[in-house]
């Protein structure tokens, strides 16, 4: 028998197709955005009816005639299936549904089935049974939305089946679409879900579409509030939101109030909107937004700060071993994320990696420093490791190496001087000078001689003595340094701020920088005269320091040239 679709139930004679129901229909079919969403729909309405496996099955059987063949795409549940009764008075009613007073069904047969028709099929077929009954009913749809309803042998469950004529591209095309229709709105639906193709020219392939309800990220949280409520979140910098029901995605979004975490919740009383593109915001909304904020700001953090500073560590071991640090983009970005909420760090909560471990602490590789209260002590930082970083930690002098940030190492930097007075942050390069001589042996042979030539001419400048080595941090592109001698030191740490390492006072040493220009002329100028290369180098060292008065050139002049 066939029979027009009809606009509302009505036990008695069949009203004609009119074209209000084709424009109803229409309408209905056009709110789908997306051709695919039919397969969303109908797995929807499989868990409706209490399905426990479901499986998605295309066919291709090519046409030898013409380049367009038969592309049988079907969904098939276990579930309780459909009588006469619910497929007259719902099914082939336009807006109506069984499901209209059950809280707990996502799916609505008024708006969801109708999204079969938006894949342009020649034929829709849907065979239906009830395990108790005697037969199954098989209700096929043309395109211009008759039906013939006719019985087959019984069955439990329900196998829809669409007939679509594609050419061999158009049957893999659609293969591949269904597979990401799937993967994307049915992720974590609450039902094995099988997706199997045959004949398709791509490849037959057979795919397990359903996966546990977690989250990917270096810093998770999975929180079960009931048995039909679970969250899963993530610390991300690209904030996002998914919302589930039984494990089919209602909606997925950016706009989210949650800063740096990437979250999803499954929950029974989260609904679809009428138009099926979005969630409905309603309390259970808001009751979903308010959990997710809660467990970000507490337990979600407490994770956030133990993985900050397990990064911190691994990326300061890996650069002590001079290897690459594993951790740089993801220290850079938790940096930026910790300067606010729901992440935002306390002082004495981020682990600092440091450049180098303390004399003190040879084991640690990471500090971390409180605040000062009624004083403001200052916090040191370096690109990375280097001989004036591991002279300061010898002193006990703690620098915090934001090189492991890599190319992000000025978030590392921010966080730490929003943590300890900007004024008080300092690099290093700016404070310390590490003068290192170098030993008499590590000299060639025309460097000895102009050492040689230069120590009668100290007294002139009331110097004590003088070598050749090298200069790191802040005066590096000085030629000279100049501080308090130790004949038992190897190395000599000076704080610029207090020490004036340019100063030629009074018994003081005086270090020429052998990289410097003016020094590497003097010790090539060595190799012809010494003498006077020394003299116009500590003259040029004497005029730089502001050292050099009359009475000073005279008495240089006077002990190059003895009588």
């Amino acid at each position: 028998m066939t029979t027009p679709f009809r606009t509302r139930p009505d036990d008695g004679p069949q009203l004609s197709a009119s074209e209000a129901v084709h424009d109803a229909i229409h309408q209905m079919v056009r709110q789908f955005a997306d051709p695919m969403a039919w397969l969303r729909e109908l797995v929807q309405n499989a868990l409706d009816a209490g399905a426990s496996a479901i499986s998605v099955h295309l066919d291709y059987q090519p046409d030898r005639v013409s380049d367009r063949g038969a592309l049988l795409a079907s969904v098939t549940d276990d579930g309780h299936g459909m009588d006469q009764d619910t497929i007259e008075r719902s099914l082939v009613v336009l807006f109506r549904s069984t499901k209209d007073r059950d809280p707990t069904k996502i799916g609505k047969f008024g708006v969801g089935f109708f999204s079969v028709f938006g894949a342009g099929p020649s034929i829709v077929t849907v065979d239906s049974g009830r395990a108790d009954a005697p037969e199954a009913l098989r209700l096929s749809f043309r395109p211009d939305f008759t039906y013939e309803l006719e019985a087959i042998p019984p069955r439990r469950g329900t196998t829809v089946t669409l007939t679509l004529q594609r050419s061999a591209a158009q049957a893999s095309e659609f293969a591949e679409r269904s597979l990401a229709a799937l993967s994307r709105w049915c992720p974590h639906v609450a039902a094995p879900l099988q997706l199997s193709t045959h004949g398709i020219p791509a490849g037959d392939r057979d795919v397990r579409i359903d996966r546990p309800f977690d989250i990917e990220g270096p810093v998770t949280l999975t929180h079960r509030v009931d048995a039909r409520t679970v969250l899963a979140l993530a610390v991300d910098p690209v904030a996002s939101v998914a919302f589930y029901n039984r494990g089919i995605l209602l909606h997925a979004t950016t706009d989210t109030p949650l800063p740096g975490v990437r979250w999803k919740i499954d929950a029974h009383d989260l609904h679809h909107t009428v138009s099926r593109d979005n969630v409905r915001r309603d309390a259970a909304f808001a009751r979903a937004q308010q959990l997710a904020a809660e467990l970000a700001r507490t337990a979600l953090r407490e994770r956030f700060v133990a993985a900050f500073a397990a990064a911190a560590s691994r990326s300061a071991s890996a650069r002590h071993a001079k290897q690459p640090s594993p951790d740089a983009a993801l220290l850079a970005a938790w940096a930026r994320l910790a300067l606010d909420a729901p992440f935002k760090l306390k002082p004495a909560e981020v682990a600092w990696p440091l450049a180098h471990p303390l004399a003190s602490a040879p084991g640690r590789v990471t500090a971390s420093f409180a605040p000062g209260i009624l004083q403001r002590p200052e916090r040191r930082y370096a690109a990375g490791p280097s001989a004036l970083t591991a002279a300061l930690a010898r002193k006990d002098i703690a620098v915090v190496d934001i090189g492991v940030a890599g190319p992000g190492a000025e978030a590392l930097l921010a966080l730490l001087r929003a943590h300890h007075h900007e004024d008080r942050v300092v690099p290093v390069d700016a404070r310390y000078l590490l003068a290192r001589p170098l030993h008499a042996n590590d000299l060639v042979p025309h460097a000895r001689k102009l050492l040689e030539a230069l120590r009668p001419l100290l007294p002139a400048l009331g110097l004590r003595e003088v070598f050749l080595g090298t200069i790191d941090g802040y005066g590096r592109d000085r030629a000279f340094a100049a501080f308090a001698h130790d004949p038992r030191a190897t190395e000599f740490l000076l704080d610029a701020t207090r020490d004036e390492p340019f100063s030629l006072e009074e018994g003081r040493a005086l270090l020429l920088h052998v990289t410097h220009p003016r020094v590497a002329a003097a010790v090539d100028a060595a190799r012809s005269d010494p003498s006077l290369a020394a003299l116009a180098l500590l003259r040029a060292v004497a005029l730089h320091a502001g050292s050099l008065d009359a009475r000073r050139d005279l008495s240089l002049f006077t002990l190059a040239t003895p009588s």
